[in-house]
Formats: C-alpha cells, structure tokens, sequence
C-alpha cells in the first residue's frame, strides 16, 4: 500500500464524496498536504480518521507553551512572510517550534506530513540553534533548503531563533537534487517521485533580492524582542502590585 493516498482513494476508504474531502480539509478535520494541484494524504491520516482519532501530530506541531507570547510573535512573523513571500518560522534552542511556520512551500508541507520527515526537520532547527550561538546566520537543512536567522534575545539570554528560509539562493545543479531527495526519502518513508516534484516549489531567490533577504530577519528578531521586554516589564509591574497588596 502506498503511503500517500489521492483524493479519490480517500473517498473511498472513508465512503464521502469529494465535497465532504474538501470541507473536512477546511475545517481541519482531515490534514493533507497539496503537491502540485493534487491533494495528497498519509496512510497515518487516513488511519486515524477510520478510528476516529484526534487530528494527527497535532501535539508535535504545536508551539511549546512556556509563557511566549505566540500570538503577538505569529502575528508579524505572517506580515513578514506574506511581504517577503519567504517563509519563516521561530524557534527556541533545543529547536522546537515556538510558532506555526508561515508561508510553507509545498515541499515542506509535504515533509512535515511524515511523522520521520517532521523529527528530520526538527533536527535540523536544533542544529541551527545550536550554530546561531557561535554567532552562524547562514544554514543548510538536510534537504539542502538555504535559510539566513537571526537570533532573539530575552533579559540579554538568547531564547531563540527567527528563521527565514526554505529557498534556494541559486538554482541547484539537477542531479545532486534528484540523489539528495531519493535518500531522503528513504529515511522518512515517502514515494521520492513524490519529493522531486514537490521540490518544484522551493523558490530561487533572485540575486538583486539576496541582500533584502539577508538583512530582513534581524529587523524581525529586533520587533520581536521589543514585545518580550514589553512583557517583561509588565510581569515586574504586576508582581510590584503583588508585593505591595500582600497581606502579612
């Protein structure tokens, strides 16, 4: 069995029409990923929805809640990529998602599909975070995507990373894509033909845009300290506040 099902195999499996895919995709019922024109889905996604199960890596995909203010962070990371049209994403320094990745292409929408591609990627941010502290800007992930990062510091710790990336900054020689790909999807279990053409939609940064994209993640990072020393001033306000009602 193939684990990428196509929209007609799933109607089949789940016994709905292609209007009902479409208003389970909406309403994030069903989770698939677009290669191409054509929706794909996972064989673990379609298992779950034959159990009835919660919506799958729903708790791996979302940012950690440790007090961030994601909203607020979210908000301008998605202004940044809906101008830039590159896609970001932050995390913190053992690599995990702080935030939902803005603007995916459909090549890593494909990859965060797979349970293994998903813990590849991950790999790959903490490696980046770790990299950052010795003051690294410029990263290549396992699949050989560009990214530039700025690191995000909190009370002068570094409790971050803002990554800009899932690009190429010139056009990658041919072969080595089709080798890199075809190991890699062994690694995460997913048909490489599958890989190649969703690797179609990695863009290619043009060369009069390279310095934009070079300098506009530290503008990013820069906004997003100056909420969190907005938080942190309002946290020591508050427990002022505390010390001074408390009752002895």
């Amino acid at each position: 069995m193939d684990d990428l099902y196509t929209t007609r195999q799933v109607q089949d499996i789940l016994k709905v029409d292609r209007i009902t895919i479409y208003r389970m995709l909406k309403d994030g019922r069903l989770k698939g990923v677009q290669v191409g024109r054509q929706w794909r889905f996972t064989r673990q996604e379609v298992e779950r929805m034959v159990s009835g199960e919660s919506p799958a890596n729903e708790t791996v995909r979302q940012p950690a809640d440790n007090g961030f203010p994601t909203h607020c962070v979210q908000t301008i990371q998605g202004l940044f990529s809906n101008v830039s049209q590159v896609s970001s994403l932050m995390v913190d320094m053992q690599g995990n998602p702080l935030t939902q990745t803005s603007h995916p292409c459909t090549f890593c929408q494909l990859m965060l599909s797979s349970p293994a591609g998903l813990a590849v990627c991950q790999a790959s941010w903490q490696t980046f975070a770790q990299q950052s502290q010795d003051s690294s800007r410029y990263f290549t992930c396992h699949a050989g995507l560009q990214y530039v990062a700025a690191p995000v510091f909190d009370l002068g710790h570094q409790v971050g990373l803002f990554l800009a990336g899932e690009f190429h900054w010139q056009a990658p020689e041919s072969r080595e894509v089709t080798e890199r790909l075809r190991r890699l999807a062994v690694i995460i279990n997913l048909p490489p033909e599958e890989l190649e053409l969703a690797a179609k939609s990695v863009p290619v940064i043009a060369p009069e845009r390279h310095a934009q994209v070079e300098n506009w993640p530290s503008a990013v990072a820069q906004s997003v300290e100056s909420i969190l020393q907005e938080r942190s001033g309002f946290l020591q306000r508050l427990q002022k506040i505390a010390d001074l009602t408390q009752i002895n």
